[in-house]
């Protein structure tokens, strides 16, 4: 296999003779009712095959393609990409080399789906992805805060500043309810209900384009509350739907969540767990369990279609399970004083029922 050099971290963009048969792929999956978020990431992983292409086989057409070819990308993958490379901040003190396993697994998946495409409608004549084995990933248990860490990572940011206490409100939201970050970042004051006290996620915004409710705490309800008030009052000309906004009124970004999140993490001295927005919704899926939640009762909450490792479910979803069985073996204990047995995480890191 020929050594591949590294790729510039910011190529120019340019055409490929193959772009023409995504953008028909593309367009297949909107008329097949693909929500936005899948169409987005296939779009995205795709973005880096092409960069990938246009510096190695910038005239390869289709019918040229081999499994080789797909080999060498995940090789470089695997090998020599860089780690953000093309993320807005974090390719800037990130330098390791190699993308996880998880990571490859993912875009060899949507290559997978593409090429898959492109035999079944004729354009090919093998479907040379399939050939293409996917990357072995180590089945730890689920990441998640521990009890003190929830402490820390809260008391980062500083709430006396207006950007702070937006941060504040949005760990709280996450830790609340297990919402996705994109999912919290797309809620509206229209989504949240006070009687009963609950959320919404309407099918726009959830990732599997299915409207579920989540529970709400007062606590979590008087914080959006006050992040309301300080919206309005700071951008009294800009009326914005949106909770979670930048300085300018303009609505908070993913990667900007991110990047915050993980400072907050350094500052608070977080060590031995992943400080992501994802870590936030395992937390919330670990407390629930542990404190005499239903396993399926959080499937819903969660939004995850299955809930068995058998049927294809994630690898979170197996480590659910995992806790799931360790309350069977050590049943959570009632507060003193209470008859009523333990419940779900009440918000941040007081975990007793209501």
């Amino acid at each position: 296999m020929t050594k591949l050099v590294a790729l510039p971290q910011s190529p120019t963009p340019r055409n490929h003779p193959i772009d023409h048969y995504f953008e028909i792929f593309i367009l297949a999956k909107k008329t097949e009712g693909l929500q936005p978020r899948t169409l987005h990431d296939h779009k995205n992983h795709y973005r880096y095959f092409q960069l990938w292409l246009v510096s190695y086989y910038p005239d390869l057409e289709l019918k040229d393609v081999k499994a080789d070819h797909l080999r060498q990308y995940v090789h470089y993958m695997m090998n020599e990409q860089q780690q953000f490379a093309n993320h807005p901040s974090l390719h800037t003190h990130i330098k390791k080399q190699g993308l996880s396993p998880a990571t490859v697994n993912i875009r060899t998946r949507s290559l997978r789906c593409f090429f898959k495409f492109l035999y079944h409608e004729g354009y090919t004549e093998q479907d040379i992805a399939k050939r293409i084995k996917l990357q072995k990933v180590d089945k730890d248990t689920i990441g998640a805060f521990s009890k003190e860490q929830m402490l820390q990572i809260l008391a980062a940011p500083n709430q006396r500043d207006s950007t702070g206490f937006r941060d504040y409100v949005l760990l709280n939201l996450l830790f609340d309810t297990g919402l996705r970050i994109k999912e919290a970042l797309s809620v509206t004051w229209q989504h949240i209900q006070q009687d009963p006290l609950t959320l919404i996620v309407s099918a726009s915004i959830a990732k599997n384009g299915t409207s579920r409710t989540v529970l709400l705490t007062k606590r979590t309800l008087s914080l959006l509350m006050q992040l309301r008030e300080a919206n309005q009052a700071q951008h009294k000309l800009l009326k914005s739907e949106y909770l979670f906004l930048l300085n300018n009124g303009h609505p908070l970004k993913y990667h900007q969540a991110y990047e915050r999140i993980r400072q907050y993490g350094v500052s608070a001295g977080i060590t031995g767990v992943r400080v992501s927005p994802h870590t936030f919704r395992h937390t919330f899926a670990k407390m629930y369990m542990l404190n005499g939640g239903d396993l399926f009762i959080l499937q819903k909450i969660l939004a995850h279609h299955d809930i068995f490792p058998w049927s294809g479910s994630k690898p979170e979803v197996r480590a659910f399970i995992h806790f799931y069985n360790v309350r069977q073996i050590y049943p959570p204990v009632p507060r003193a004083g209470s008859r009523k047995p333990a419940g779900r995480i009440t918000w941040a890191v007081t975990i007793n029922p209501r």
